[in-house]
């Protein structure tokens, strides 16, 4: 039997991780948090006190507990002694005998009491402390009175109280912070490694995406689910070091003021609990059912449609329309159920709070019956206490409760990033590949077949030669098509079947760097990389010299704007991105790919209207640049279709025509259509140069 396989989410953070860097700092901070919490409670409970027996304390304690008292509270016992019982009222004085003898009569002793009578009056937390004295926490409230002289009057221990509760509580706040701070930290850690993989495999997938939908997920898992991990990941990471904690403290004081009261109160905790669970899960289940419902009754409604001529045909229009409307009855009546569904598995808050409020109910009538009518077992401090215990429990088991869902939907956005970082690359390098010579004499494609990830057939046994050392525009009536066959060149994507030539060597058997070397790709509206505007168009090589960078933007007359940056080639990109408009970041692209001077040139032109200085720049800098190498336009303008020594036009995955914008224009009926859907009248008009 296969075993079961982990989740996900336990290769970006595992249980044993809770026990490294941050986490430790969590649990140190999460551990001085509960120790706080329990001093904020003694000083609340005090407080109480105060309030509640203003510092009186009268009672009689039995003369072998004196010694407790004195020891304990550093206070003598004041002693008031019992009167001295009269003779009975039936015992009468007896006439004296004559005749006996008398009798030495003794004196009456005096009654020793058994108890000694303390009345003490605005004593502070006198009460309080020797109310506790069998609590375990009695004999650390004793030494504090003994120690404390601010604590034995009221206004005193008043002040003292509340001065104290509020450092105590400013301090838990500042401790959770720190705690949130590196749970929040590990969390980040923990998908550090997440978003670089996702960087690292969109750096993989990207070149072969064509329409850009592996980039869109790409965005996606990085903007979104990545993050949804990391911050249900914090959660769960709170949850587990700081809420489990605070709850075992929490339970272990209410057990110790009243063990009975609390065995009660868990009791109704546990079953609130199982039954609040049962109804999250009964209402997620019927909330799935009727989505399913709802869509398989919507298909079925919609793919009547399909009928219209059936219908039309036959002539039942009316009677199909009256069955239509009847079946639409049910449809409504699905979604209703649906939405009522839906809102109950969403109302998962109004039911925690009428439980919150059913157990709070019950717990002050189990206070009420312990303090009122059971002869005083509780007192009202310690059932204070007892209260705010719970009520500070109710953020831990809110949490606790939520502790599975929040994983869940870690998991579910963790399990979407690993399928992505799955995914193989369908370019690789061959082993032996070998150097490959910059191309020299034809260009070849050698039935050529390709198929998007979809599995929609854009070329389809292409064949293609061209010769080097010209200008083609690559057209198609599906720009998909071009695209493909351009980016096929430098093999960002690879053909299911045939292959190219490079002057007879098949570029699959080639190392990566050297055809890459060689043909170099200028992308329509490619971003800038970080750094200077230097670094940009050296394209990460120190290698280039200033003067290199400096000659490649002049041939692509990128220099002309860039001196008049603040810093020019030393401008920090892309924080000043927002000087270059897309006309700049194109001639800068253009000039990246001169300072490598390529054998080949694939060039994307940007889809943008331009003013007039800047197209006689660009066909200038065409001029330039297409002298003594190849150069293949995907283009967007007709006055560079025109320009080109050859227009390629592929159709239906196939070379349509080949041969002279003139000559097409006027032989090619799919050429005339390609040329009046992307080059208009108006925009001709415009364009045109």
């Amino acid at each position: 039997m296969a075993k079961p396989t982990a989740p996900v989410l336990d290769h970006i953070f595992s249980f044993r991780d809770l026990f490294r860097r941050h986490c430790l700092l969590a649990w140190f901070w999460s551990v001085l948090s509960v120790l706080l919490l329990v001093k904020l409670l003694l000083v609340t409970g005090l407080f109480i006190g105060i309030l509640a027996d203003r510092g009186r304390l009268t009672l009689d304690i039995p003369r072998a507990d004196v010694a407790r008292f004195t020891a304990l509270t550093g206070l003598p016992a004041g002693v008031q002694a019992d009167p001295v019982p009269e003779a009975a009222a039936g015992d009468q004085a007896k006439p004296a005998d004559p005749d006996a003898a008398a009798e030495p009569v003794e004196p009456p002793k005096a009654t020793v009491p058994d108890t000694i009578h303390v009345n003490f009056s605005e004593y502070g937390i006198l009460p309080s402390v020797w109310r506790s004295r069998n609590a375990w926490w009695g004999d650390y409230l004793g030494w504090l009175y003994r120690h404390t002289d601010l604590l034995q009057s009221n206004i005193l221990a008043s002040i003292t109280l509340l001065l104290t509760g509020a450092m105590l509580a400013i301090a838990r706040v500042a401790c959770l912070s720190q705690l949130r701070r590196h749970t929040e930290e590990a969390a980040l850690l923990a998908v550090a490694p997440s978003r670089r993989n996702v960087h690292r495999q969109a750096l993989r997938l990207g070149p072969e995406d064509l329409d850009g939908s592996t980039l869109r997920v790409a965005q996606e898992l990085f903007v979104h689910d990545i993050e949804t991990v990391r911050h249900n990941l914090a959660r769960w990471i709170e949850t587990d070091i700081r809420f489990v904690l605070e709850l075992i403290c929490l339970g272990v004081i209410a057990v110790s003021i009243q063990p009975l009261l609390s065995a009660q109160f868990l009791l109704l905790l546990g079953v609130v609990w199982y039954y609040l669970e049962s109804q999250d899960r009964r209402n997620e289940s019927e909330r799935h059912l009727a989505a399913d419902r709802t869509a398989l009754e919507l298909k079925r409604q919609s793919d009547r449609f399909q009928s219209a001529r059936l219908i039309r045909g036959l002539g039942i229009e009316q009677a199909d329309h009256e069955h239509f409307a009847s079946d639409l009855l049910k449809l409504h009546d699905l979604s209703r159920k649906q939405e009522r569904a839906t809102n109950h598995a969403h109302h998962r808050q109004s039911r925690d709070m009428a439980a919150a409020g059913v157990m709070g109910a019950f717990l002050l009538f189990l206070l009420t019956n312990h303090i009122l009518l059971e002869n005083g077992q509780l007192s009202i401090v310690g059932g204070s206490v007892f209260v705010a215990t719970w009520i500070l429990a109710v953020p831990g088991v809110r949490a606790l409760r939520s502790r599975t869902s929040v994983r869940h939907a870690a998991n579910v956005s963790a399990e979407k990033i690993q399928s992505y970082l799955d995914r193989i690359p369908s370019v690789s390098q061959a082993v032996g590949a070998r150097f490959l010579q910059p191309l020299g004499s034809s260009l070849y494609f050698e039935s050529v077949t390709f198929k998007s990830p979809a599995g929609r057939v854009l070329l389809n046994e292409l064949d293609l030669k061209l010769e080097a050392g010209r200008t083609y525009a690559l057209v198609s009536i599906d720009p998909l098509e071009s695209s493909a066959l351009a980016l096929m060149l430098p093999r960002f994507i690879e053909p299911q079947k045939g292959r190219i030539l490079f002057d007879g060597e098949d570029i699959a058997w080639a190392t990566l760097e050297s055809l890459r070397a060689e043909t170099v790709h200028v992308g329509a509206d490619e971003l800038l990389l970080p750094g200077t505007v230097l670094d940009n168009i050296r394209g990460g090589r120190a290698n280039y010299t200033l003067q290199q960078a400096t000659d490649a933007a002049k041939l692509t007359h990128a220099h002309n704007f860039i001196v008049k940056l603040f810093d020019g080639y030393e401008s920090v990109l892309p924080e000043r991105a927002d000087l270059m408009d897309i006309s700049q970041r194109f001639r800068l692209g253009l000039a990246r790919a001169m300072i490598r001077n390529p054998a080949l040139l694939i060039i994307e032109e940007p889809q943008t209207n331009l003013d007039d200085d800047t197209k006689a720049l660009l066909a200038d800098a065409y001029e330039r640049i297409c002298r003594d190498r190849t150069v293949i336009f995907l283009p967007r303008r007709l006055s560079t279709v025109k320009r080109c020594d050859h227009v390629v036009l592929i159709n239906e995955g196939r070379v349509a025509a080949i041969g002279p914008h003139s000559k097409l224009a006027s032989v090619s009926p799919i050429y005339k259509h390609w040329e009046y859907v992307n080059f208009n009248k108006e925009f001709r008009h415009q364009d045109n140069f």
